[in-house]
């Protein structure tokens, strides 16, 4: 007999992302649950098959409560986070980068 392991379901989280809400696994990050909702928020050092490396920031949104902008690809999503990927911080922070 072959043993067989299923990995452990994982609980969902409710993530609100510009008016919509959006449910996820636990664990996901906001990038992945941006684009199971149909964002396209733009990457630059993010590969799938790799660990994010956070250097770019070039997929920041602003998380509601959070001081600063936030890298999409490496924060985990968490429930009742209520994320905006439009902010008007956002042109700014670009125009001031590099």
């Amino acid at each position: 007999m072959t043993a067989v392991f299923l990995e452990t379901p994982r609980r969902l989280v409710d993530v609100t992302i510009d008016g919509q809400t959006v449910r996820v696994p636990e664990g996901a990050t906001l990038l992945q649950a941006c684009r199971q909702q149909g964002i396209d928020t733009p990457t630059l050092c993010y590969l799938e098959n790799l660990t994010p490396v956070n250097v770019c920031r070039v997929c920041v949104v602003e998380v509601e409560g959070s001081r600063t902008l936030v890298p999409a690809c490496s924060r985990k999503a968490e429930s009742g986070m209520t994320v905006n990927t439009d902010s008007e911080r956002w042109p700014r922070l670009r125009c001031t980068a590099g």
